[in-house]
C-alpha cells in the first residue's frame, strides 16, 4: 500500500472521526455514519475506525461479510478483505455504507496514528518502519507491545557516525530587512556610479558585528584591490573595534587572494549563481557585485560571510524615521573572511595553532561567497523588485527556504564537498527527528534537512546538464526552472514549493520520505550526479558512503519513546517478529497529522 493510496484515507478518518462536531442523540433523530466513508479504499490489516455525528453509544455495528462488528462510537475493527456493507443501528433506524477492504499486497502500510493505543496486524519478518509528521507534532511514540508475538526482538542497525565539528560556525546570519518607507523613489533616482574608483582607492565601509548584531557595526577602512566588469574586491586594512591595524597588504598576498579565491568566484561562482537565479540589482550602478575581505569576521567565529539587505535601502540615521537604517553602504555587496593563509600572514598568526579555533579554508569562503550572491540575487526577485514597483509590502523568503536556496547553490556550483556543505547534511542525519524541514530556528540540523529536501526536488524536476565545451555553462533541463518559478512568485514558505512543483509540498514531502526508505530497504548506494569542472557531487541524497561519511539518517529505537516537530520524521531501527501478530502504537501528546509506514521483509 502506498503512501499516496493512504492519505485520502488518513485524511478523511481525521476529519470525520476527530473534527465533526456530534449532538446528542434523541428519539427519531436523524443520523449520519462518518467513517467509514463512501468511495475510500480501506486494508484489512489496519483498525478502522466506525462513528455517526450523534453522541450516543447505543449503536450496533455489523458488517454482510464479517457479522457483528460490536457497540459503541468511534469503535474500531478489522475488516476482512471484499465489498463490505456496514450498518449502523440506533433503537431500530439504520444507516448503511458500502465500503471496499483491500488486502495489503504491497507489503507496506501506513496508517494515521490519532489515537493511542492503535492497533495494526504485522505479518512475520524484518520490520523496517518510520514516523512522520505533517502539520503537527507527536511526543513518546513507541511500540509499546507485540501481541501474540514469539522472541520478537530489535535487530539493530548500525547507527550513523558524525564527522562534523559543531564548534565550528554557521555558514551566514541572517540579518533583518529594514523598513522601505518612502526612501525608494529617491535611491532609484540617484546617481550611485560608483565608477570613479581606480585600484589602490580606499573608502570606509560599515560591516555588522556577527557576535552581536544589534550591536554598532564596525567602521572599517578598505582598499579596492582588484575591479572588472562584473567584479570589485576590497580587502578591510583597519577597524576602528579592532586592537591593533591590519598591515597594508602585500603584492604576493594580493595575488594569492586572487588566484586562489577571486579567480573561482568570477570564473564559476558568478555565471553559475546567475543562471540559476538571476542577477542581482545593482545599487549603485556600476554594473559590477561588490566583496569585501574583513577579517572581523574571523575574529568573530560566527560565521564565514553575509549578505546585508540593508544595503540595497538608503542609509538614514535619524533613529526615530520608520526607515532608520544607519550602516547601509548603499551598494550592493558580499562580505566574506579571509582565508587562512592570507588571515595568518596579515596577523602574523599560525592558522594551524591552538589558538585558531575556526578553519577559514579557501574551499569555505568560496562556497560561501556563492552562497551569499545567492541571498543577493532571490532577494533582488523575491522582494526588492517588488518594493521597486512600488508594493511596499513584498514579504521577504522566511528563512528555512531562503538558506535551503543558498545552499542548493553551493552543490550547485560544484563546491558542497569542498566547501562544506555536507557538513549541514551529516549534522541533520545525526538526530532528523530534532529538526522541521520548515522550522524557523536557523540550526545546522534545519539548513541541511531543507538542502536535502530541495536537492531531491531539483532533480525530480529535471535538474539541469552542462555545456560540453563549457562546463561553467548550465542548462537547465527543468530544475532550474522549478527554482525561478519559487523565487519569482510572491508567495513565500512552505506551501509555495509545491505550488512552483505543481504537487502539493504535503505530497512531495511523502515521496522523498518513501524514495529515502527505499533506498534504506535494498541499501543500495546512492548514485550521484558530477560536476564536469569540479569534479564534486551536485546533488545529495542517503548513503553518498562511497566519497563521504554519510549513510542514512540514524534510526532510533522503536520500543523507546520518540518525538517529532511538524515536517519532521524518524527512521526506526529494525525488528524481528516470528509469528503474525499484533503491533500496538502508543503515544503521548498528538496534534496535527502523524503517520507511521510499516514494511515486513521475509
Amino acid at each position: 500500500m502506498s503512501i499516496k493510496t493512504i492519505l485520502p484515507l488518513a485524511l478523511c478518518v481525521l476529519i470525520f472521526s476527530c473534527k465533526q462536531e456530534t449532538i446528542t442523540y434523541s428519539e427519531n433523530m436523524d443520523f449520519s455514519i462518518t467513517s467509514p466513508k463512501a468511495g475510500w479504499t480501506y486494508y484489512e490489516d489496519t483498525r478502522i475506525m466506525l462513528s455517526v455525528n450523534v453522541n450516543t453509544a447505543n449503536i450496533k455495528w455489523s458488517s454482510d461479510i464479517a457479522g457483528y462488528l460490536g457497540t459503541g462510537n468511534h469503535l474500531t475493527s478489522f475488516l476482512p478483505n471484499g465489498l463490505h456493507r456496514i450498518s449502523a443501528e440506533i433503537r431500530g433506524h439504520i444507516k448503511e455504507q458500502i465500503v471496499y477492504v483491500s488486502p495489503n499486497a504491497a507489503g507496506t502500510q501506513t496508517v494515521l496514528v490519532n489515537y493511542a493505543p492503535l492497533e495494526i496486524k504485522a505479518k512475520n519478518g524484518n520490520c523496517y518502519s518510520y514516523l512522520y509528521t505533517h502539520d503537527g507534532s507527536v511526543e513518546d511514540f513507541k511500540i509499546s507491545s507485540i501481541k501474540n508475538a514469539v522472541n520478537a526482538v530489535p535487530a539493530y542497525l548500525p547507527r550513523l557516525a558524525y564527522r562534523g565539528a559543531l564548534h565550528e560556525p554557521c555558514r551566514d546570519v541572517r540579518l533583518s530587512m529594514p523598513h522601505a518607507g518612502k526612501r525608494i523613489d529617491r535611491i532609484s533616482r540617484r546617481s550611485l556610479t560608483g565608477n570613479g574608483y581606480d585600484i589602490g582607492d580606499k573608502r570606509d565601509f560599515f560591516v555588522i558585528n556577527t557576535k552581536i548584531q544589534t550591536g554598532p557595526p564596525h567602521q572599517v577602512k578598505a582598499k579596492l584591490i582588484y575591479q572588472s566588469d562584473t567584479l570589485s574586491i576590497w580587502i578591510s586594512e583597519s577597524s576602528v573595534e579592532s586592537d591593533g591595524e591590519l598591515k597594508e597588504i602585500s603584492d604576493e598576498l594580493r595575488d594569492k587572494l586572487l588566484d586562489e579565491c577571486v579567480e573561482t568566484v568570477e570564473t564559476l561562482v558568478i555565471p553559475r549563481v546567475e543562471a540559476l537565479w538571476g542577477k542581482a540589482a545593482d545599487i549603485n550602478g556600476d554594473g559590477r557585485i561588490a566583496l569585501l575581505f574583513s577579517p572581523s569576521i574571523n575574529n568573530e567565529e560566527k560565521a564565514y560571510g553575509f549578505f546585508n539587505p540593508a544595503d540595497f535601502f538608503e542609509r538614514n540615521t535619524d533613529i526615530l524615521a520608520d526607515s532608520y537604517n544607519p550602516s547601509s553602504n548603499e551598494i550592493d555587496i558580499i562580505y566574506a573572511a579571509l582565508p587562512d593563509s592570507i588571515y595568518a600572514a596579515l596577523y602574523k598568526s599560525d592558522p594551524n595553532s591552538d589558538n585558531s579555533k575556526t578553519a577559514y579554508s579557501t574551499a569555505a569562503i568560496v562556497a560561501t561567497i556563492a552562497h551569499e550572491l545567492t541571498h543577493a540575487a532571490t532577494f533582488t526577485v523575491k522582494t526588492w523588485s517588488r518594493i521597486k514597483s512600488g508594493n511596499t509590502q513584498a514579504q521577504r523568503e522566511e528563512l528555512f527556504l531562503d538558506e535551503g536556496w543558498s545552499h542548493l547553490t553551493e552543490n550547485l556550483c560544484g563546491l558542497g564537498i569542498s566547501g562544506g556543505n555536507i557538513k549541514f547534511l551529516e549534522t541533520f542525519f545525526k538526530n532528523p527527528s530534532g529538526y522541521s524541514f520548515c522550522g524557523q530556528d536557523d540550526t545546522w540540523g534545519m539548513r541541511g534537512a531543507i538542502t536535502l529536501f530541495l536537492s531531491w526536488l531539483f532533480w525530480e524536476a529535471g535538474g539541469m546538464s552542462w555545456d560540453s565545451s563549457n562546463p561553467v555553462t548550465v542548462i537547465d533541463q527543468g530544475g532550474i526552472s522549478f527554482l525561478k518559478k519559487m523565487v519569482e512568485s510572491p508567495d513565500t514558505g512552505w506551501e509555495s514549493i509545491g505550488k512552483a512543483f505543481g504537487k502539493p509540498t504535503g505530497q512531495l514531502f511523502n515521496e522523498l520520505l518513501d524514495e529515502m526508505h527505499n533506498y534504506r530497504l535494498l541499501n543500495i548506494s546512492y548514485t550521484y550526479k558530477t560536476d564536469p569542472f569540479t569534479n564534486e557531487a551536485v546533488d545529495f541524497f542517503v548513503n553518498m558512503r562511497e566519497i563521504i561519511d554519510v549513510d542514512f539518517p540514524k534510526p532510533s529505537s522503536a520500543f523507546t519513546p520518540a518525538s517529532l516537530l511538524p515536517w519532521s520524521f524518524v527512521f526506526l531501527e529494525e525488528f524481528i517478529i516470528q509469528n503474525d501478530s499484533l503491533l500496538v502504537l502508543a503515544s503521548g501528546s498528538i496534534t496535527g497529522n502523524t503517520y507511521y509506514s510499516l514494511t515486513i521483509r521475509k
